[in-house]
């Protein structure tokens, strides 16, 4: 992928993150929103996100490490490893109040109500009831992150995800394919089913290019190690 990561980090010094987090907000408990910025932003800046969904720890973990194997100057785009600590930190698919955040942008396609998920992946329905919100954007994530995205202006943004096992591209753009290569996942222009006031959609209204990389269901160990090259690879993607 572009020119891909030249030389990472001895595994003794990956115990912590070198880069240093900015607060871009607060949680609805108080937690600090963070994101690791870029080293030298510029137009073909990008946005790398995780931890949308408190219970898909794979690729929160799975994100830090390959930020942790990093040698400091290749951080190439901006990252952030969990836009929902509060239900990262309880185990929950929503935040703290119930609310699904993938469902609650600010996006012209959202819809007051509820959704519904699966209890793990290996239910085959989806018959577990997360709120959309009291309204569009309502929650403090939801609108930091906005509110980021409008300040750092990002090329295009990647939102890590699981476990469909799929990259979803809905203009099968040249990162894209990448990504299918390097992660060995097919690429999709969709997941198959409705997702009214999702992240992709706001996006897709501000004409923001972004992909979904949906990892397997895998276990973090596992992930952290067969993907960490293609991650290594994004962080530092140089188109």
């Amino acid at each position: 992928m572009g020119n891909g990561v030249k030389q990472i980090r001895p595994r003794a010094d990956r115990g912590q993150i070198s880069a240093t987090a900015v607060t871009y907000g607060h949680s609805l408990l108080g937690a600090p929103l963070l994101y690791f910025p870029a080293v030298q932003p510029d137009r073909d800046t990008g946005l790398i996100i995780a931890g949308t969904h408190g219970d898909e720890t794979t690729a929160v973990i799975a994100l830090s490490c390959a930020l942790r194997s990093l040698q400091p100057m290749q951080q190439r785009h901006h990252v952030i490893l969990a836009v929902n600590p509060d239900g990262c930190q309880l185990g929950l698919r929503a935040n703290s109040s119930g609310v699904d955040l993938n469902r609650n942008f600010p996006a012209a396609n959202w819809l007051s109500g509820h959704s519904v998920y699966r209890w793990n992946s290996a239910s085959s329905e989806r018959d577990v009831r997360l709120s959309t919100g009291d309204a569009a954007g309502s929650e403090p994530e939801t609108q930091a992150l906005c509110q980021l995205i409008h300040r750092l202006k990002p090329a295009w943004v990647v939102s890590l995800h699981e476990p469909l096992a799929c990259v979803e591209d809905p203009h099968q753009t040249l990162l894209g394919q990448q990504l299918s290569a390097d992660f060995e996942l097919p690429l999709v222009s969709n997941v198959g089913y409705e997702t009214p006031g999702s992240f992709g959609s706001w996006c897709a209204d501000l004409s923001l290019p972004c992909i979904t990389l949906e990892l397997p269901a895998i276990s973090a160990d596992l992930a952290s190690e067969k993907y960490l090259p293609a991650l290594l690879a994004l962080i530092d993607y140089d188109l």
